[in-house]
């Protein structure tokens, strides 16, 4: 509590943090008004003037979240897809939210030896990785409206000496800062 003001549970720490600097300041104001004005007033200069300045610095943390919507637990591979060579998974959905100025990398990487290759289709640019991971540089979002999740779709490749079974979601996907 700062001089009769009370923070709510609702309110951020940063938050109250930046209003409780700008209660104090302000109250502050008039004692530097005081103060001004009875210098004033001891040189005999008849007119009051008051100066004060308030210093106010707003911190915006960085975010970086990233959701997956409608992401398998696990893929059905049948004989089929290993003829074909391929799976491709429609459907899901990623979520981001990302307020760096300088964009964000979105890295893939597979987890799963049955699958070589991933593309996905559907983000501000394709990626594509392999055996190693793989780094994509996305735009910025700052100054955009927060986007609605993407719709993507995995296109997946299947090693040569693939089985027909469940195997667990291959890719896993990360936000790193640029």
């Amino acid at each position: 509590m700062f001089a009769g003001v009370s923070f709510h549970r609702a309110v951020p720490a940063r938050a109250a943090t930046i209003c409780a600097r700008i209660t104090i300041a302000g109250l502050a104001l008039p004692f530097a008004q005081l103060a001004f004005g009875a210098s004033e007033q001891a040189l005999g200069n008849g007119a009051l003037a008051a100066r004060a300045a308030i210093d106010i610095a707003i911190n915006v943390p960085k975010v970086m979240q990233m959701r997956l919507l409608g992401h398998p637990a696990a893929l059905d591979v049948s004989a089929e897809d290993i003829a074909r060579g391929s799976i491709t998974v429609s459907g899901p959905s990623i979520d981001l939210l990302v307020n760096d100025r300088s964009g964000y990398n979105l890295r893939a990487e597979l987890v799963n030896a049955v699958f070589t290759a991933v593309r996905i289709a559907g983000l501000p640019a394709t990626v594509q990785a392999s055996s190693a991971p793989a780094i994509v540089r996305m735009p910025s979002m700052v100054g955009r409206a927060k986007p609605q999740p993407m719709p993507v779709a995995y296109e997946l490749r299947l090693a040569s000496d693939a089985q027909p079974g469940r195997y667990a979601w291959p890719v896993a996907l990360s936000l790193q800062e640029p």
